[in-house]
């Protein structure tokens, strides 16, 4: 045998445990808002940011070490002051930096929670998780996570459609209409809402967590009276018209539906003429010796832990998984009825983006 590949693997694991405590001591810091208290106060000690916060301080002290040893924040041993870079502040603290991505660290704690007992029984079984299941830290994880992203460039994303961005703009009737699948906390509508005011948008997810998030989220921009939510499947959707959309736009939940060709078919009579449907979804290789880049691991660790499992809840799921291939996305849109399918030269790291004419 090789004793070097036994040696590296088992490293790694070792590296990966630390990786994964991380992740927790990180959640500990942004749950209970260490970070920001810390770089408001400016370089502070322990017992200050006991006194500032009414936090344990010992808990805090080993905290404090661990964040420190840990390279996240930073140490003066002159005066046992610890502080956050302004660099590091971007990716902990500011919540309208792109760079802010500590919510996602949510996620760990959340998926832990079903491992143990339900995952493995819905291996053993066949059956599914629901997403009620992993709790509100997933909700956290997905739309704080990614907030930074929908506000800063949902907008750049529709000029990727020259034609439809120009429907957006236009000042002819009421203004264009968008639905929003599987709208989450709804910053996609938000941003969509703010760069074209003439818009109407209808947001629609399944989870009603996410709804009443999205519902505050909504009131606290004073844009209820332009962005309207419903909680429900596509599919069984039934209180919106056919015909009556410039845009669909799904983005990031296609892999997750349980029928995708059904939520494809419904979101195409959606249409208004000459609308078309925008899907933002996983950017993995076609086969799985393609996949084994940071995107593919990134999905797939998903895929077991989330998106399997919560979309076998339903009886008869496609069962699709988050590392969904290009081609399996091309059948479900082909069988809803989609004559045109083409990949729009939108520069991002983790999903393609897909216009669907009908």
């Amino acid at each position: 045998m090789n004793q070097k590949k036994i040696n590296d693997l088992s490293e790694r694991i070792f590296n990966e445990t630390v990786s994964a405590m991380s992740c927790l001591t990180l959640y500990l810091g942004h749950r209970l808002n260490l970070f920001q208290s810390i770089f408001e106060a400016g370089p502070i000690t322990s017992i200050e940011l006991s006194k500032n916060t009414g936090y344990s301080e010992r808990y805090l002290r080993e905290w404090l070490e661990c964040m420190a040893v840990l390279d996240y924040i930073e140490y003066d041993p002159t005066n046992s002051r610890f502080s956050i870079s302004p660099e590091h502040a971007e990716v902990l603290c500011n919540r309208d930096s792109s760079a802010y991505t500590i919510p996602f660290v949510h996620a760990i704690p959340s998926l832990s929670s079903v491992v143990s007992e339900k995952l493995v029984h819905a291996f053993r079984t066949g059956q599914g998780v629901s997403y009620e299941d992993y709790g509100v830290d997933l909700i956290e994880a997905q739309g704080e996570g990614n907030r930074p992203m929908f506000i800063h460039n949902t907008a750049n994303w529709i000029s990727s459609m020259p034609d439809i961005e120009a429907k957006l703009k236009s000042k002819e009737g009421e203004g264009a209409r968008i639905a929003d699948i599987g709208c989450g906390d709804g910053w996609a509508s938000i941003a969509l809402a703010k760069s074209f005011p003439l818009i109407k948008i209808d947001a629609i997810d399944p989870d009603i967590a996410s709804i009443e998030n999205a519902r505050k989220n909504v009131n606290d921009h004073n844009l209820s009276d332009r962005i309207s939510l419903y909680s429900q499947p596509i599919e069984e959707l039934t209180s919106l018209n056919k015909g009556t959309y410039d845009l669909v736009i799904a983005f990031e939940c296609i892999h997750d539906m349980p029928y995708p060709v059904k939520a494809l078919r419904k979101m195409r009579d959606m249409l208004s003429p000459n609308g078309c449907v925008l899907v933002a979804d996983v950017k993995v290789g076609e086969k799985l010796e393609e996949k084994n880049d940071f995107v593919g691991k990134f999905y797939y660790n998903f895929s077991v832990l989330l998106c399997l499992p919560q979309s076998l809840v339903y009886p008869n799921s496609k069962g699709t998984g988050a590392a969904m291939a290009p081609s399996t996305f091309y059948g479900y849109a082909k069988e809803a009825g989609f004559s045109k399918i083409e990949i729009l030269s939108v520069d991002h790291f983790l999903w393609n983006f897909y216009r669907l004419t009908p």
